[in-house]
């Protein structure tokens, strides 16, 4: 009789009337299925069979179908499954492989203590069977994802790896670009993608590289591109930074740049790269070198100016500083309403360390917009149209660069013998060490001493080699100063206010301000680029293409003078 009461509690248990419920999960990514056949019609019949052979029953089927295993929460389905098994109504939780759940040990262990916490058990119908409420399971479990992961971060290498020859060779990566379109050309080893030319969107992007050069600002240029209808290639409305994209895209002149963010997922922009692959493409370039080379320069010049905060153009942002704290001078402005009630605007230029740190760091030192420009224009004026005055100070330059020879011949001569002569110490140092006439501590002193007076002399007479080097070079070419300025202030004379600016800020280096908005002069840069601008004909900056001139001539090294 008890033996049968026995046999009745055990068929009664609610364990035993209780059927496993089973959530099935599969994954597959688009790469895995199309390579290795991990289909996701295989995977889940081959665990619907396992689970009838098992008398389980399947709960339901979550399916994340071209998701890659690295991250869990762009996953759906398996987002799905998590906030399921806080129902309860979940015994068991079924994939194929471990990896298919992910392919991220620290995921793996999270989902994990996730299911423990509500009675859920885990099974990988490939793997063994993990029961992770014993140190061994645990053990095993993390082995396994260990691995997953190690698998991962190896596919990923070799892809990279591969995609990295693949721009070496000036291959195309993949993407769209506004200019060109992606074809597929066969080779060898089946089809690679590779750009070609649209004819139509060409012609838009040299339109963008030529606004830019003529003076006009990255917004400028967006809001004329969107009055016109223009789009970008996904066919979105232009702004500042689409067009700021363009123009430093060096694909447009023929090259391929590649690896310039990496791991993007997880540095974003921190992961920046600085040394990126920049190789000439199998593609042909819609933009001139010349153009290039130019557009380039303006952006940089502009790049280190202050943004502009307020209405209004403000010419010389980023070419003055301070003269009590060299930071640079900012643009500011007030405004003032007349007895009329008439309201007007003054600009002026600030100290930026006063206006963003207050008066306890420097004076406002400021300087009145119209003062400083006018200054900046009257003394361009007047050295084009005064030859005197340039031709003085281009011989005054000259002649100053003779007499600083000499001195800095001498000094070099001077460092030498110095330098000399502390090698001659060092080994004076290194015979009495030897001979035990001084212990270790000594000699690492005087070894010391004597490295701190060598670093000192050599950095100086690099200083001194590379002034030297510099004032060595060929003299300050008169003829094409006065060349350059001619042209810059016929430019100047003629251009809208925009360009005016791009003008003044690709061939002004500097102005040196002093208190009491005084100007002691204006430091004026000729590079290669400054002289493409202005050695040629450039018949209005009305028109865009009439901006600037890239003649192509050999030309001395940059050189700036002060006038």
């Amino acid at each position: 009789m008890t033996r049968k009461l026995k046999l009745l509690d055990l068929d009664s248990s609610p364990e035993a009337l209780q059927p496993v419920q089973v959530a099935i999960y599969g994954r597959v990514s688009t790469a895995e299925q199309a390579e290795l056949g991990y289909s996701i019609e295989a995977q889940l019949q081959t665990l619907r069979t396992y689970c009838k052979s098992e008398q389980k029953i399947v709960y339901r089927e979550f399916v994340d179908a071209g998701f890659s295993g690295k991250n869990v929460d762009k996953r759906p389905a398996l987002q799905e499954l998590l906030h399921e098994i806080e129902t309860e109504k979940i015994s068991e939780i079924l994939v194929w492989r471990l990896d298919r759940l992910s392919r991220n040990l620290l995921d793996v262990l999270t989902m994990v203590k996730k299911f423990d916490q509500y009675n859920v058990k885990f099974k990988s119908y490939s793997e063994p069977n993990f029961n992770t409420e014993t140190s061994d399971g645990f053990l095993t479990l993390s082995m396994f994802g260990a691995l997953a992961e190690y698998q991962r971060k190896t596919i990923v290498e070799n892809v990279k790896m591969g995609m990295k020859q693949r721009a070496r060779q000036g291959k195309w990566n993949g993407g769209t670009v506004l200019g060109y379109d992606v074809v597929e050309v066969p080779t060898l080893r089946g089809k690679e993608s590779m750009l070609k030319a649209n004819p139509i969107e060409a012609e838009l992007v040299r339109k963008i590289f030529l606004l830019y050069a003529s003076g006009q600002g990255l917004r400028s240029i967006a809001n004329l591109l969107n009055h016109e209808g223009k789009k970008t290639k996904p066919q979105k409305d232009f702004s500042s930074v689409s067009v700021k994209t363009i123009i430093n895209n060096p694909v447009y002149v023929g090259k391929i740049r590649y690896n310039v963010r990496e791991n993007w997922s997880e540095k974003r922009r921190k992961g920046t790269n600085r040394n990126p692959i920049i190789v000439d493409g199998e593609h042909e370039p819609i933009i001139s070198q010349d153009l290039w080379e130019a557009v380039q320069t303006l952006f940089s010049k502009k790049s280190v100016s202050s943004p502009r905060v307020f209405s209004g153009t403000y010419l010389l942002t980023g070419l003055m500083r301070c003269p009590q704290c060299n930071a640079t001078l900012v643009a500011h402005r007030i405004k003032d309403t007349l007895k009329d009630g008439t309201t007007i605007v003054r600009r002026y230029y600030v100290c930026s360390n006063s206006r963003n740190k207050g008066a306890r760091v420097c004076g406002s030192n400021t300087v009145k917009a119209d003062v400083a420009e006018n200054y900046v224009v009257d003394r361009i004026s007047e050295v084009v149209q005064k030859p005197k005055v340039l031709e003085e100070i281009v011989a005054k330059i000259n002649k100053d660069r003779v007499k600083s020879v000499v001195p800095l011949q001498k000094e070099v001569a001077a460092i030498d013998k110095e330098l000399k002569t502390i090698e001659a110490q060092r080994n004076k140092y290194f015979k009495l060490y030897e001979s035990d006439a001084v212990d270790n501590d000594f000699l690492l002193g005087r070894l010391n001493e004597l490295k701190a007076k060598h670093d000192v002399l050599t950095r100086r007479k690099s200083e001194a080699e590379r002034q030297l080097a510099d004032n060595v070079a060929e003299p300050v070419p008169l003829q094409q100063v006065r060349s350059v300025l001619d042209k810059f202030h016929e430019l100047l004379e003629s251009s809208p206010v925009e360009t005016q600016k791009t003008l003044l800020q690709t061939i002004v280096k500097q102005i040196f301000v002093q208190k009491g908005q005084k100007f002691e002069g204006i430091e004026l840069e000729f590079d290669e680029q400054v002289k493409k601008c202005f050695l040629g004909l450039a018949p209005s900056t009305k028109t865009v293409e009439g901006a600037f001139a890239f003649p192509k001539q050999k030309l001395p090294s940059m050189y700036t003078i002060v006038i």
